[in-house]
């Protein structure tokens, strides 16, 4: 029978096939597949969870967000061009990954995740704002280099210098004593005291000493520098200057992040040209503790909770680990402690029995989300 549209009439069979495509297009899936559609070079996929997928383009997108997508035309623009930036945004530029991608929470907000080539596994929050270009404040934001610590270590060096200075013009104005000093051996005196008085360093080894006395990253076995340039600063007052200030800066920033949770090093690297490139990395683990509570909420029996508790057991364990390398804090152990007890105290409630299918499939999927 033919139906009209709009000012067409078409077969019934026309009308169903272009109803199913339109509902198509507006679900969950529809939204997902006009994504991929729109950027055919990323991957799409629903869900929150962090480190899911292969190489540097992976997009993950909760279910809240895909629904409110499906509903609201803004929303849909709002998040297709925040996608947009993000097709845009080269996470692995200047960095050695395996895989990293960003995902959208229920609350729209943004995270970015990424594997490093040594097994690394790093998260950020997205700090969206008015600002252009907000995907910078992933990156290093440059620190003021700080003239204090390296001031005290000239100051130092100066004074050390100085004084080993004196007491060799002391020795040797006590040989002038007996014998006479001319003019030009007087003016000689002079300008050896007068250098003496400097920093100045015998060659690269005994610079090399002094950089590891006076500088936390070096100590620490974070530094590199070239043994070319360690020379040339030997040599180059210049260079010895600009050697100090980074090194400096370096002892800055350690400072800071040495108190930062998921803070597990840094490596400077300065080259024969004294161009510093100063990396750091970070790794923290998490807690989905919504997760688990949606879980425990869907067990109906004891032997469904029973594996929720396995995996409860199994986080506890990985964050006990993630806090004595600095990668979660106490409070994050103690929530997860709290659960367990929690779903012990709720498999004592439940029944010893083989779930029902209905109850086994709402199971599956909490277990799967």
């Amino acid at each position: 029978m033919p139906i009209k549209v709009g000012g067409s009439y078409v077969s019934e069979a026309a009308y169903n096939y272009a109803k199913a495509q339109t509902d198509e297009e507006n679900s969950e899936s529809g939204v997902l597949k006009s994504l991929a559609d729109k950027f055919p070079n990323m991957k799409f996929s629903i869900g929150t969870g962090p480190f899911a997928g292969a190489g540097t383009n992976n997009v993950s997108i909760s279910p809240k967000i895909l629904k409110q997508m499906e509903k609201d035309p803004e929303k849909r623009m709002e998040y297709e061009a925040l996608i947009y930036d993000i097709a845009h945004t080269d996470l692995a530029q200047g960095r050695n990954l395996k895989s990293a991608g960003w995902i959208i929470g229920d609350d729209g907000g943004l995270r970015a995740w990424s594997v490093s080539a040594g097994d690394t596994r790093d998260q950020s929050s997205v700090k969206r704002s008015e600002k252009k270009n907000w995907w910078r404040e992933l990156l290093e934001k440059p620190h003021k280099k700080k003239s204090s610590p390296l001031k005290e270590a000239r100051e130092k060096l100066l004074a050390r210098n100085k004084e080993k200075a004196e007491k060799r013009l002391k020795d040797e104005k006590s040989a002038a004593v007996v014998v006479d000093i001319s003019d030009s051996g007087q003016e000689a005196l002079a300008i050896r005291q007068n250098d003496a008085a400097k920093i100045s360093f015998a060659d690269s080894n005994e610079l090399s000493k002094h950089l590891f006395q006076s500088f936390d990253v070096v100590q620490n076995g974070m530094t590199k520098i070239s043994a070319k340039y360690l020379r040339d600063c030997v040599d180059d007052d210049k260079k010895l200057q600009s050697l100090f200030d980074n090194l400096s800066a370096a002892d800055s920033v350690l400072k800071e992040r040495q108190g930062e949770i998921g803070f597990q090093g840094m490596k400077i690297t300065i080259d024969e040209n004294g161009e510093v490139t100063m990396e750091s990395s970070k790794s923290t683990i998490g807690f989905n503790g919504e997760k688990i509570k949606r879980q425990m909420a869907a067990a109906a029996t004891q032997s469904d909770m029973k594996a929720v508790l396995a995996l409860l057991e199994q986080d506890i364990k990985e964050l006990e680990d993630g806090l004595k390398n600095n990668m979660c804090d106490e409070a994050e152990v103690e929530k997860a402690k709290k659960l367990l007890e929690q779903a012990k105290e709720k498999m004592a409630r439940l029944p010893d029995r083989a779930p029902t299918p209905a109850e086994q499939s709402m199971m599956s999927v909490n277990m799967l989300i």
